[in-house]
């Protein structure tokens, strides 16, 4: 990515294969901690590699960037499909690298005119750029991402889980306690009636 961006070029499909097998840095919490000797190079090169501002990103990610596995969101496009997806506009609300969009079957690809995907970590977002060129890819958190209301045809991702709180002054408190009510609700805001989150 750090090589594509100082070229200013589009990935090769080569390189696009490469971003994809990027997971984040939900799983390995310990390459950010200098005290654990087993991932002492894993941490030097970490430092070396990122901005400071990247890796105090990178490092906050630890506790939700677990993303989703090709196999459960092969059957959420299942259920998807069950519940009467014809296509139009997507969102995916914390889209990781976009697997998402990655994943989605060919014969709902078709139907689709337009994929939103909003991602906060920057490092993560640029990737999903690289990636899915072709889509708008927002490198912001979901509260900041302006998504007109009732636009939407479908919205489909793993938010974020936890019991901490966002600000977004237009939704009450007891939805912006919790993350995951957070992304559920204003997702729900940006679908259409009758469309499906």
């Amino acid at each position: 990515m750090k090589q594509l961006e100082a070229e200013g070029r589009n990935a090769t499909p080569e390189e696009q294969a490469a971003l994809a097998r990027y997971v984040g840095w939900g799983g390995i919490p310990e390459a950010f901690d200098e005290r654990k000797a087993d991932w002492s190079k894993e941490f030097t090169e970490l430092k070396e590699l990122l901005t400071d501002e990247e890796y105090k990103a990178a490092r906050a990610s630890t506790t939700n960037a677990h993303y989703t596995s090709i196999e459960v969101i092969k059957a959420m496009y299942k259920g998807l499909d069950k519940l009467g997806f014809k296509g139009g506009r997507m969102l995916e609300p914390s889209s990781g690298v976009g697997n998402f969009v990655g994943a989605m079957p060919a014969d709902m690809t078709s139907k689709v005119k337009s994929w939103t995907m909003v991602e906060l970590d920057n490092i993560t977002g640029m990737i999903a750029k690289y990636l899915y060129p072709q889509n708008d890819v927002s490198i912001e958190g979901f509260e900041k991402a302006i998504i007109p209301d009732n636009f939407m045809d479908a919205a489909i991702g793993n938010v974020p889980f936890g019991n901490y709180p966002i600000v977004d002054r237009a939704f009450p408190k007891k939805v912006t306690s919790a993350i995951h009510n957070y992304f559920f609700a204003k997702s729900l805001n940006k679908v259409r009636p009758g469309g499906i989150v």
